[in-house]
């Protein structure tokens, strides 16, 4: 499952992100309402679907150390203290197993590993937020600490919603590092007043 990934594919899936994301900016610019309708997001809960590629770097096929293109979900609550800053819980899963090396030249099954990770969100503007915290990755066998540094990129829509596109870089500690990019999808409860 994991060799379906081609040089071809990425630069197949790539491709197809930068035509999603392209096609975002160019509704979300028409969609002179749903700027509109945003206010500030003081108080504002946030749930965000994400579905997407996580790449992992040292991971085994064939005895070869290899990046691997990897399917995943991401699930996130954001509460946002002001307009430009926010707490919040990212999850992920990837949803297939690998194997990876570690610094000690051993090899490790990662199981469906599933991503905690408590954050802090910066939001620069009216669409880019950047993001880092420090968690965990959780499979059997093994539970790594990690690293979460990001950025988003969404468009707000009429009815409180927003798409856009994540971007995350996962270092383990002392074990493999790992990045993800998504499509999201988020949905937003204003705090009374604020809408």
């Amino acid at each position: 499952m994991i060799e379906y990934f081609s040089k071809k594919g990425i630069n197949r899936f790539i491709f197809t992100i930068c035509c999603l994301f392209s096609s975002l900016v160019l509704c979300a610019q028409s969609d002179i309402h749903a700027l509109a309708e945003h206010h500030g997001m003081k108080g504002s809960h946030r749930l965000t679907l994400g579905l997407g590629h996580t790449n992992v770097s040292k991971g085994k096929i064939d005895g070869d150390t290899k990046w691997l293109a990897l399917a995943s979900w991401s699930f996130n609550y954001d509460y946002w203290l002001n307009n430009k800053f926010a707490l919040g819980l990212q999850s992920d899963i990837i949803l297939e197993t690998f194997i990876i090396e570690d610094k000690n030249e051993e090899f490790i099954e990662r199981k469906y590993p599933f991503t905690l990770v408590p954050v802090a969100i910066y939001k620069t503007g009216n669409h880019l937020s950047f993001l880092g915290g420090v968690g965990a990755e959780f499979s059997s066998g093994h539970t790594l600490f990690l690293t979460r540094l990001g950025m988003e990129y969404g468009f707000h829509l009429p009815k409180n919603w927003e798409v856009g596109a994540a971007l995350v870089w996962d270092g383990k500690w002392n074990y493999y590092n790992s990045w993800g990019i998504a499509i999201t999808v988020s949905k937003i409860w204003p705090k009374k007043g604020n809408h």
